[in-house]
């Protein structure tokens, strides 16, 4: 399955090829998108070809910085494989974004090498920012200057969802209700085994998956149950219309050591929606744990999600979604753009390339 997900891998690969022929393109005002090249493979489990690639990679940006004329860099990370470009952009400030526990991840992945490209990655930004708290833990004696700010949501865009006359998109309108949902990338941390689970105690119920399935995730543990389906990929434009048609949104994340570290967009998105959401009890749900039931058994997951079905759950309906909205009101994309600001900020006014 690993050298499955590699061949996924190989075909994005050279789709950024292809992109990176048209070179830097701007997107809006002042904001360009440059697509860097095919890289080696493996260069998550060998330190050299990791090194390699950025010294590949490295006359590309500097050709790139130099052509759209940019003198005043500020360097974003958000992969511990980009070491070896910080310092050597004349950025500055650099700032490494860490989003999970890399070294969890599964795949063509080596844990020491990951967990020693990061120390260099942590050693070499002069600001660290984590999306969690448990991020914070293992890295803070590692960075020159930590701090955690965690994800966030286009809370406006989801909002939508939520309202009376939302449009519901055709693909889970056509769904026998009530109507099960989960967007986002459907991988191998998704717990198939409590969807199964809830499949099979509740056929009446449909279960959408909305998203690219990739080659490890588990879909196996469902298949040839009819109440299960599979969407496919729907644009960012059309999700308020996909949630829309979720009676319940769930996050069914597999409990484990990548699951205690993130910082679950999609959770933050089903509350703008005031949607109700089960969620499996992961720490970045704990916040919510008074509007939100949390599991951790499939057992669990299916009494949640009756309690939430049942007639007499619909009567406080529109008072708990204002109070689920209320949760996240501070999860705009804006607030944490405005919380790195201030971090960033006084390291740039210093004057001193960190």
């Amino acid at each position: 399955m690993h050298w499955l997900g590699w061949l996924v891998d190989l075909r994005r690969q050279l789709g950024r090829a292809v992109r990176w022929t048209a070179g830097p393109r701007e997107v809006e005002e002042h904001l360009w998108v440059y697509t860097l090249p095919i890289v080696l493979p493996f260069f998550q489990m060998i330190g050299f070809i990791n090194r390699l690639n950025n010294s590949l990679l490295l006359p590309l940006l500097r050709g790139v910085l130099r052509r759209l004329g940019f003198s005043n860099v500020l360097l974003f990370a958000y992969t511990p494989h980009c070491g070896g470009l910080i310092g050597r952009l004349q950025e500055r400030l650099s700032v490494y974004e860490c989003v999970d526990e890399f070294a969890a991840v599964r795949g063509l992945v080596y844990a020491p090498t990951l967990a020693a490209l990061e120390r260099e990655v942590l050693a070499a930004a002069g600001l660290t920012i984590v999306t969690h708290a448990h991020l914070l833990a293992r890295r803070q004696a590692l960075a020159q200057r930590i701090c955690v700010v965690p994800n966030g949501a286009d809370l406006d865009h989801f909002a939508a969802a939520g309202e009376p006359a939302a449009p519901v998109a055709a693909a889970v309108a056509a769904l026998p209700r009530p109507v099960i949902g989960f967007h986002g990338w459907i991988q191998y941390w998704v717990d198939f085994d409590l969807i199964a689970h809830a499949a099979r105690c509740h056929p009446e119920w449909s279960f959408a998956l909305v998203g690219p399935v990739e080659p490890l995730a588990r879909v196996d543990k469902v298949r040839g149950l009819s109440n299960v389906h599979f969407l496919g990929r729907h644009s960012y434009e059309d999700m308020p219309s996909v949630v829309a048609g979720f009676d319940v949104c769930i996050n069914p994340f597999v409990l484990n050591e990548l699951a205690d570290a993130v910082s679950p967009i999609k959770l933050y998105e089903y509350l703008a929606s005031g949607k109700p959401v089960v969620s499996v009890d992961m720490p970045a749900a704990h916040e919510f744990r008074d509007l939100i039931p949390l599991t951790r058994t499939p057992e669990q997951f299916v009494a949640a999600l009756e309690q939430l079905l049942a007639p007499a759950a619909n009567g406080s309906r529109a008072a708990q979604a204002a109070a689920r909205k209320q949760a996240v009101a501070g999860y705009s994309w804006a607030a944490r753009f405005a919380q790195m600001e201030a971090q960033v900020e006084p390291l740039l006014a210093a004057g001193q390339p960190v």
